[in-house]
């Protein structure tokens, strides 16, 4: 079925692949995202990150790729781009440093570490981060298996150490659970982590809400899950919350893991930016509260293709430099054949 057009949206202007204007030979990068500061500045994440000339991603040896980084970006006007930021890097300055580190039996041959998302609390910034496996000799898009999300926090210098959940594991939801927090939303004192369970199509997730109070989101036991919620037949049903987390609340489907989930003042409702599968289509969603009803989704935008084998993954906005109460927002995604961040100007009617 042919998605529609959303009426939403007035235009958008495609302002091209950001961050390769860098000092430290960054060549290419995924899973890009942002948290906001509290001093006007944020924090972007990146999963696998290139350094130097590439050709493509597939079937590249990733032994001595870094599987997460990050930069600085000042809050700025980014209508003609991201001009402004700073990777982190090691103690020299000439190469982006992992921010969150392999423990042993780990080894970054079969192991990835991709920071999604995270929040600012309390003087520390937390990520949560996806535990990957993957075979090298394999696509690595079809490939990596989750095998649960984990938490890391920083302080002031950014030097990341990860949580040890109650098992004694680092991995607080395990790969048969939503691997929560790839998108965070604070509203109404809660913490609103989006997750989704891995499905065996890669591209096809269904997205699954739990909430945590911000002081309590090193406590696995402290999280709540939403098992029971509205939907467009019974808008009027009252969500329901359990310290169980069950497969009986999806909220909507056909998402790759990443996404994004914000208020909206313009529009006057939570908006979700995300990818529609791994097609070329990047598409809307509306609800009048985080828990639903999600309408269905509407085409924002269809990028074009670099190539048949292009997928396109990693799609969500950066409502921090949202402008004009967000009638003007700013979205990013990820075309597998060029595997660099690639920016959009969304204009709402």
């Amino acid at each position: 079925m042919a998605l529609p057009d959303s009426p939403l949206v007035a235009g958008v202007r495609d302002l091209g692949t950001q961050f390769l204007d860098n000092d430290v030979d960054i060549s290419g990068q995924d899973a890009v995202t942002s948290v906001e500061l509290p001093d006007d500045r944020t924090f972007w994440i990146f999963g696998d990150t290139l350094e130097g000339p590439f050709d493509t991603v597939r079937h590249m040896p990733l032994t001595e790729v870094l599987s997460n980084t990050g930069a600085i970006v000042p809050k700025h006007d980014i209508s003609e781009g991201i001009k402004q930021f700073t990777y982190l890097t090691g103690p020299d300055g000439t190469r982006a440093r992992q921010l969150i580190r392999f423990e042993p039996p780990e080894h970054r041959s079969t192991q990835r570490l991709w920071a999604i998302h995270g929040t600012h609390q309390r003087g520390n910034l937390y990520l949560y981060y996806h535990r990957i496996t993957m075979d090298q000799k394999l696509d690595v898009f079809e490939t990596f298996q989750l095998d649960g999300m984990g938490i890391a926090r920083a302080g002031a210098d950014f030097h990341f150490e990860r949580l040890v959940a109650p098992d004694g594991t680092r991995e607080f939801w395990k790969g048969d659970e939503p691997g929560f927090g790839v998108f965070i939303q604070e509203a109404d004192g809660w913490l609103y982590l989006w997750g989704s369970v891995q499905p065996e199509e890669k591209s096809s997730g269904v997205m699954y809400l739990a909430r945590v109070r911000p002081d309590e989101l090193e406590h696995l036991d402290a999280y709540e899950y939403l098992v029971a919620a509205p939907t467009v037949e019974q808008p009027d049903s009252e969500p329901e919350w359990s310290k169980a987390w069950a497969p009986s609340a999806p909220l909507f489907d056909n998402v790759p893991n990443e996404m994004s989930a914000a208020w909206n003042d313009h529009l006057g409702c939570y908006v979700s930016l995300t990818t529609y599968r791994r097609e070329n289509i990047l598409v809307i969603r509306t609800a009048p509260q985080m828990w639903g009803p999600w309408s269905e989704p509407e085409v924002v935008y269809r990028p074009e293709k670099t190539n048949e084998k292009s997928l396109f993954n990693a799609g969500k906005e950066h409502p921090e430099f949202a402008r004009e109460s967000g009638k003007v927002t700013y979205m990013t995604f990820i075309d597998s054949e060029v595997y660099v961040p690639h920016l959009i100007e969304i204009t709402y009617a």
